[in-house]
């Protein structure tokens, strides 16, 4: 059964958070899809994913870039409602509604508390899957960074 995870994070930290679940989930060995609605953030997210840490980059592939069937990747960032390396966890950052997700072990959409109209959007996504899905968690950061477990949606 696919769970849902809402994390609602403090102003101008979603690419933080999103970072630090990629790295978690490559440490855990877990393959990721990261769906855009805007190309341009998708471009953005392609090149931070490089350039984030001085020392480090997370390895990945977007849509852009040419596939091969021969190597395993672990991240793929892509705005089209495809998942050619078979991820198990789904991102969502910029208003990505995915659809068929009930393929992926876990969906995870973060959202940056400040942003009414994504706010409003995701919570009528949550609305309509919430009678679908029955394991769905939300975390929320507070103001020490820790994540508290706090449905923001209601």
């Amino acid at each position: 059964m696919t769970q849902i995870i809402f994390y609602s994070t403090a102003p101008l930290q979603v690419e933080k958070t999103l970072f630090a679940l990629l790295e978690k989930s490559l440490e855990k060995g877990n393959k990721s899809l990261l769906l855009f609605r805007d190309k341009e953030k998708c471009l953005s997210i392609n090149e931070q994913l490089w350039t984030y840490k001085q020392n480090s980059f997370l390895p990945h592939i977007s849509e852009d870039d040419q596939l091969y069937d021969d190597i395993d990747i672990p991240v793929y960032l892509s705005t089209k409602n495809e998942n050619p390396f078979k991820a198990e966890l789904l991102f969502s950052i910029d208003g990505y509604l995915p659809d068929n997700i009930q393929h992926f072990e876990r969906v995870i959409i973060i959202i940056d508390v400040n942003d009414e109209i994504l706010n409003e959007k995701y919570k009528n996504y949550y609305l309509d899957i919430n009678k679908n899905f029955e394991d769905i968690v939300f975390y929320k950061s507070d103001d020490n960074g820790k994540w508290i477990e706090k449905n923001f949606m209601r």
